[in-house]
């Protein structure tokens, strides 16, 4: 069963008569069930969302099989206006003038927008702007509730609605949105099922993914079908932050991998970290950071790999020894090597 979170009722009002929910005695008032779905009111804010979805996740933990979060969200960018649907990709947070470390991603194919939840609300345009430069809209529970499906190992989804544009001059907007609520409802709802029953036609999506990026039919890249869907996500990413693809083609930096001796595949490896990084900036300061705490294991010739979207501290080393002075140099580069401190890494401390 899928569970489904609301931060307010009003949002979830359409499911409730859809679905037929019925309210679970549960340790608090929100829960509810019906034949395919849990549903779930959190309240507003990142603290109690956690708090209720971490406690339904421990006790139904063998009957849900993944999280879905709905409800109304701010924009940070022009180009997403009011009543406007949006799927997530990755899942920010931002906490006391800064941004939490760990970010959580969807596996959704049809997800480009990334989402910052905030701590506390935002109204003011010069932060806004500021948040801007990391997500294209911005909420108060979604970072909360993936966090929680990610500790208990459940697959999430996000599906958002404008309720706030970028420049909106209303001066209550909390007013507002419990107004609007039984249109928001409707809209995600009716956006919910269709994404239930995989309406999706196959042509489509092949057309999507087709050849007409210009990096994607540059012979100098080669991409897998994977890395063609990533790419094509990121650039749908970057042209919400104002990046064309024909832009993007003729930076210094592409440029650069175009001209590299190296195979089509591998270029179309670096092309994709650069562009991801440039989508995602604090990706390039944890890369940096992994880099130089992995610098001992590399001098040593082993090969190391971790992974790349940065949600997992794992770490995969692979050697091979000819000689007893091959041994000696792993024995030394593990001595050195200071796992705790690539584990804080990833716990966003980039000071060890």
């Amino acid at each position: 069963m899928k569970l489904l979170t609301f931060a307010h009722r009003g949002e979830a009002q359409a499911f409730l008569s859809e679905f037929s929910f019925k309210p679970v005695d549960f340790f608090f008032d929100g829960l509810l069930i019906s034949n395919d779905y849990f549903l779930l009111i959190t309240g507003e804010g990142p603290h109690s969302a956690s708090e209720k979805t971490i406690s339904v996740l421990a006790h139904y933990s063998t009957q849900i099989t993944h999280v879905f979060n709905l409800g109304v969200a701010g924009s940070l960018v022009p180009q997403l206006k009011l009543h406007d649907l949006v799927w997530i990709r990755t899942s920010y947070a931002h906490h006391a003038e800064k941004c939490e470390f760990k970010s959580f991603s969807s596996k959704n194919p049809k997800a480009i927008n990334d989402c910052m939840t905030a701590f506390s609300r935002v109204i003011d345009l010069e932060e806004k702007t500021k948040l801007s430069h990391f997500a294209n809209i911005v909420d108060r529970e979604l970072w909360a509730v993936a966090s929680a499906a990610h500790l208990f190992k459940k697959s999430f989804n996000a599906l958002k609605i404008i309720s706030d544009e970028l420049t909106n001059e209303k001066l209550d907007i909390c007013q507002f949105v419990k107004d609007e609520a039984p249109l928001f409802s409707k809209k995600l709802l009716d956006e919910f099922i269709l994404s239930e029953k995989d309406l999706t036609p196959k042509k489509a999506l092949k057309a999507k993914e087709g050849n007409d990026s210009i990096l994607l039919s540059d012979p100098l890249f080669y991409f897998t079908v994977s890395q063609s869907r990533k790419l094509h996500s990121t650039l749908e990413g970057l042209a919400l932050k104002g990046f064309s693809e024909a832009a993007l083609n003729n930076e210094t930096e592409v440029s650069a991998i175009k001209v590299m001796d190296k195979l089509p595949k591998e270029r179309a490896r670096l092309l994709l970290l650069h562009l991801s990084e440039k989508l995602n900036p604090i990706s390039v300061k944890i890369r940096k950071s992994l880099e130089a705490a992995i610098a001992p294991l590399e001098a040593a010739k082993i090969q190391v790999s971790y992974d790349s979207t940065f949600e997992e501290d794992w770490l995969n080393i692979n050697l091979k020894i000819q000689s007893s002075r091959d041994l000696e140099k792993v024995k030394n580069a593990l001595k050195i090597f200071s796992y705790e401190d690539y584990k804080k890494i990833f716990d966003g401390n980039f000071d060890v």
